[in-house]
């Protein structure tokens, strides 16, 4: 049993040379990486497995195997380092009179509904700058977790959780539901009468087989003893569906609020069909060691109030 001391001794050069272990599985190449001799490595090794008293790696001659202690730890210890710069860029941000940067990860879904005004009123109620990153839930999940995003604006499946990580260390705030709907371009100017057998002989956009959207719609159409046609064009977000879709015949799914904001610009149409096409909830979520963090209280409950209908009123 070791001693709250002695893994008090635990450095960030033991995180580090840690991490680069298992991404590159040789004592040499993390060594080179962190501008010291092999020997050297190999001690600070074995120093930091005495002092956790675990081995963290067996050595070959290939190199160093991971055990599961070590992939279990590397993880942790990723989220330690992230947190640290992010540490160092606040104190660097207050030591110039300006709030930290909030750093916030958003599913395609969620950009149009609330986001933009959100940050508006964030900004104008004293919070700092606010840097967005777009991505795939698991994509924005492993990000939370390694501590490089603040908080993740989304929808959370057990498919999008990263392996080694559990909804323990995640606090959850329902935010609101996005309905989804089928849309066409209007290049042709009368509207097409449409049911799901018409459906299946269109041509699509849609974006990749793993997202939501591309299993409801699959799953809808296997429901009525039909194939989803495989699409003539796949995209990574709806953002590129939608230019695909500006000025052709191609048929899509997108979020609602994506569909209404294009039709007004007479991009898109809504196709009128009965489907059962769920609503994808929309969550705040955030690591449960960032629930004191006051810029990601603050957004929270602008966001919140936004997507409940309260109305906002900016505090000087």
């Amino acid at each position: 049993m070791h001693s709250e001391l002695s893994l008090s001794h635990i450095k960030f050069r033991h995180l580090i040379l840690l991490k680069h272990l298992v991404e590159f599985g040789s004592l040499h190449k993390a060594a080179k990486h962190l501008s010291i001799s092999q020997p050297a490595a190999s001690a600070m090794l074995r120093e930091f497995e005495k002092q956790i008293g675990l081995t963290l790696f067996l050595r070959t001659t290939q190199g160093v195997i991971p055990t599961e202690a070590s992939t279990l730890l590397a993880n942790r210890g990723e989220t330690i380092l992230n947190e640290f710069d992010a540490l160092v860029h606040e104190v660097k941000q207050l030591n110039k009179n300006l709030s930290p940067l909030l750093r916030v990860g958003v599913v395609p879904q969620a950009l149009f509904a609330y986001l933009p005004r959100a940050i508006e009123l964030f900004r104008e109620s004293g919070g700092g700058a606010v840097s967005i990153q777009e991505g795939t839930a698991k994509h924005l999940m492993l990000q939370l977790f390694e501590g490089k995003l603040d908080c993740v604006i989304g929808r959370l499946s057990g498919a999008s959780m990263p392996s080694m990580h559990n909804t323990d260390e995640l606090i959850f705030f329902p935010l609101y539901s996005e309905s989804i709907c089928i849309v066409e371009g209007t290049r042709e100017k009368k509207r097409r009468k449409n049911s799901f057998e018409d459906l299946a002989k269109r041509d699509w956009v849609l974006p990749r087989p793993d997202s939501s959207l591309r299993q409801q719609l699959t799953d809808s159409f296997l429901r009525r003893g039909l194939m989803l046609p495989k699409p003539v064009i796949e995209t990574t977000n709806y953002f590129q569906s939608l230019t695909m879709l500006s000025s052709s015949n191609l048929c899509s799914v997108i979020p609602q609020s994506a569909a209404d904001m294009h039709v007004k610009l007479g991009n898109i149409r809504i196709i009128d069909i009965p489907s059962d096409l769920k609503a994808m909830p929309v969550s705040f979520i955030l690591r449960a060691s960032a629930k004191d963090n006051t810029q990601v209280i603050k957004f929270r409950e602008i966001f919140t109030d936004l997507s409940s209908g309260t109305n906002t009123t900016p505090q000087a």
